[in-house]
């Protein structure tokens, strides 16, 4: 079988069948599920937030099931699987979004993906009892951005029960978009992560900069318009000025969704999962390699980043840090596909636009497309005297601690 999750819609019969990956997760299933579909039912809607990833997902995720009361006074529902139900089967929902049902339609060969966030076949079977039942449905995660062309085939066939579809999905410029991918890979890394301390943003966009292209939102409209109609597919811009932040471009822009625009105007913009600043990470790792400083794990690693953050925001006023920035064929390349990308989605743009998106480039290519330059910012003597200031400090502690028997 091809596929995971194969869904055959026949008349008024759906059929769920799983290959033998998933085979041990569904014992306690039953896999055949009749639905009704009345000749003049009532228009019914899907709306399935897509992402892709960091353009805002975690945030309109947070907040969706946070108003969870709202979006069902706009009269829509998440396919959920009861709490109760899934303890008793020794199942727990970690994921405030849809992406145990997102895989289900993504191919069996990106393992990876489908290891970490197995299908939950429920989910799939909650939503077409709330389609039987005449309900709308809200979907929201980023893995719908890893399907591919049969996947979404599948997922077409799958949202035939209800009358009407939206698939909304944001664009973000593509050279605003990669660093803030990096940042999502590298901000949890831990010391024995030694792969992720090696490699630097420069690094990433001289490696991946084009392969990195087919996850851009480019790719999965591309595929999108190949099953789904262009009235179908609601593109929002990332950058939009006018809305607070991502909730708000998305609540305000979906059909009957009154009570969730509302609310979504009255936050305070910031996001849920938002970038770190890791140079002062960086500087810690090459102090340790240069044997500066002593640290031995990942709690301590933290507390010597907090301590320079610290140091260079309230001692040094934000003075610029010493960078080590891309080449002009990286960049020449990233603005190129950055241009075919702006091409199509916004064919319109005047002079003046492209004026203030180059202008917008080129502060990027001196500042987040740039990595710190650890062994010219080591060598600094402002940063000499913070690391032998900090042993001392710290030496003083632990000689403090034996000495007066602190735990």
């Amino acid at each position: 079988m091809s596929r995971a999750v194969q869904i055959l819609i026949t008349t008024g019969l759906v059929v769920v069948l799983l290959d033998i990956y998933n085979l041990f997760h569904l014992s306690k299933v039953n896999w055949t599920h009749k639905t009704h579909c009345p000749q003049n039912r009532p228009v019914t809607r899907a709306v399935i937030h897509m992402g892709p990833h960091k353009t805002g997902s975690t945030t309109i995720q947070e907040f969706a099931h946070h108003h969870i009361d709202l979006l069902r006074k706009d009269g829509y529902e998440m396919p959920e699987v009861d709490n109760a139900e899934k303890n008793a089967r020794g199942k727990t929902e970690s994921h405030p979004n849809h992406v145990h049902f997102a895989t289900c339609f993504v191919s069996p060969k990106n393992g990876g993906l489908r290891t970490v966030y197995p299908c939950d076949p429920d989910r799939l079977l909650h939503g077409l009892d709330l389609a039987a039942k005449g309900h709308n449905v809200f979907l929201t995660a980023e893995p719908f951005n890893d399907m591919d062309q049969e996947g979404i085939a599948m997922l077409k066939s799958y949202l035939s029960h209800w009358s009407d579809v939206t698939i909304m999905i944001f664009y973000r410029r593509y050279y605003d978009w990669l660093p803030s991918v990096f940042n999502e890979i590298h901000k949890g890394r831990r010391l024995v992560q030694q792969e992720k301390w090696e490699e630097s943003i420069v690094d990433f966009l001289f490696q991946y900069s084009e392969s990195y292209h087919r996850l851009h939102v480019v790719s999965l409209f591309n595929r999108l318009q190949q099953k789904f109609k262009k009235e179908n597919i609601v593109l929002l811009d990332y950058h939009d000025k006018q809305t607070k932040g991502p909730e708000e471009n998305l609540f305000c822009n979906m059909p009957n969704a009154a009570q969730m625009c509302n609310a979504s105007r009255n936050t305070d913009g910031s996001t849920t999962n938002p970038s770190v600043n890791l140079a002062y990470s960086d500087l810690a790792h090459g102090a340790r390699k240069a044997g500066l400083i002593s640290i031995s794990n990942d709690e301590r690693m933290k507390q010597v980043v907090k301590s320079i953050e610290s140091y260079y925001k309230s001692s040094l006023n934000g003075r610029k840090l010493y960078r080590i920035c891309p080449s002009s064929n990286i960049l020449e390349n990233l603005w190129n596909l950055t241009l075919a990308a702006e091409s199509k989605f916004n064919p319109n743009n005047n002079p003046r636009d492209f004026d203030e998106l180059r202008l917008d480039f080129d502060m990027a290519a001196r500042n987040k497309l740039c990595a710190l330059d650890v062994a010219k910012t080591l060598n600094d003597p402002t940063w000499k005297g913070f690391f032998g200031m900090y042993n001392r400090r710290n030496k003083l502690y632990r000689e403090n601690k034996v000495k007066k028997g602190w735990p």
